[in-house]
């Protein structure tokens, strides 16, 4: 890339370009609107493609193509910094990224996920929501395909990360995941325009969110809510900003950060304008609002606003259980644990408080609280069968 323009792409990326505006990708010269043609890569109206350019974007593409992952990565570099305005120089980024997660990953063969799958693939396989066409594609191949598909999207989200978390770890100790960030925030930040073509938008969104993920199974927290954001620059589909938003919450869960986390899962919930069929995390968030509300209060013992927050909360989830009638039988159990857990809360707080008039003599106040847990426990038990009978 060329030295100013690695300058203020730099730039942009430390300060956020407070001085002035980030520089944008102009493309090929010409005139008319910047478009993609196959073979050919962005291009203008009357725009003629340089022979040299495509001839060494076919060295990077063949790398890739027999999985010689260093060769793509180094060719890439010397690509993007010959033709930082070219027609195929997104093309040769996005292929770096990907390169970048395969040269990087845990060569152990007895962990991580099975490396015959690209990693980006694992990811698609695992995230990409049910409508998306090309998974769609695979469900209705052979039985076979659908059974390992299947099996793949059932696993519990804190189970993938663990499968992940070898290559992950991996790839955050050789530098090629901070570097494949790095190539991410270049396309977003300095390639914008060029992602206005559908043909790489989508591509630069869901690999970026895989980078979200795999900082998040690398344990790098603060990565991950900053990756975040830059998705939301991006306005990516609503399956991507659903992922976004679910691991950015994750994260600041991990953080102790638990009220700005229960905000971040309450939005994916109900603010951020997503329906099921966009995204699979919208009960498992507020499964999490729930939770995160209640671990930001200062104590059961006298701190127990979350815990009626908690309560209106699982109202929602009384009313989404009933919209939704194919919630996951794991997860609506979840819930019915969770309704329990907290009511057990407000039941012990008045029967501890029951007992503390009870050693002061104080007998009608004792009989109050004794009352007050039974009312509870009544209100819970309805409540509780009430969420049964809508499984």
């Amino acid at each position: 890339m060329k030295p100013l323009l690695f300058s203020l792409i730099l730039l942009a990326l430390a300060s956020g370009c407070a001085n002035g505006p980030e520089p944008r990708y102009v493309g090929p010269g010409g005139s008319g609107p910047l478009v993609y043609r196959p073979g050919v890569g962005i291009t203008r109206e009357d725009a003629k493609p340089s022979s040299d350019e495509q001839g060494d974007f076919a060295a990077v593409q063949k790398a890739y193509d027999e999985r010689r992952w260093l060769d793509a990565v180094v060719l890439s570099l010397g690509f993007t910094q010959r033709y930082p305005e070219g027609s195929r120089v997104v093309e040769a980024l996005i292929l770096r990224v990907r390169a970048r997660f395969e040269l990087g990953r845990d060569q152990n063969p007895d962990t991580g996920l099975p490396q015959s799958i690209a990693l980006d693939r694992w990811m698609f396989l695992y995230l990409a929501p049910i409508y998306d066409q090309r998974l769609q594609d695979l469900m209705n191949g052979d039985a076979e395909a659908r059974r390992f598909l299947t099996e793949l999207r059932d696993t519990p989200i804190d189970d993938f990360v663990k499968q992940l978390r070898p290559d992950a770890d991996a790839l955050y100790d050789s530098g090629q995941l901070e570097l494949a960030l790095y190539d991410c925030r270049t396309l977003v930040t300095y390639y914008l325009p060029a992602l206005e073509l559908r043909e790489f938008r989508q591509q630069v969104a869901e690999l970026t969110r895989d980078v979200a993920w795999l900082m998040y199974a690398a344990r790098a927290y603060d990565a991950v809510i900053g990756i975040a954001d830059d998705l939301g620059v991006m306005n990516p589909a609503p399956s991507i900003k659903a992922d976004a938003l679910f691991i950015a919450a994750q994260a600041r869960r991990q953080n102790g950060a638990h009220a700005v986390a229960a905000n971040t899962f309450g939005y994916l919930f109900s603010g951020a304008g997503l329906r099921d069929t966009d995204t699979r995390w919208r009960p498992y968030a507020l499964m999490w609002q729930i939770n995160e509300t209640m671990a930001a209060s200062k104590g059961k013992a006298y701190d127990l606003q979350p815990y009626e927050r908690a309560l209106e909360l699982l109202g929602e989830y009384e009313l989404y259980a009933i919209e939704n009638p194919n919630i996951p039988a794991s997860v609506h159990d979840d819930f019915i644990a969770l309704m329990e857990q907290v009511y057990g809360v407000m039941i012990d707080r008045d029967l501890n408080s029951a007992d503390t008039y009870s050693r002061l003599g104080e007998s009608g106040a004792h009989d109050y609280y004794v009352r007050r847990a039974g009312e509870w426990e009544l209100e819970r038990d309805k409540r509780v069968a009430g969420l049964r009978k809508a499984q």
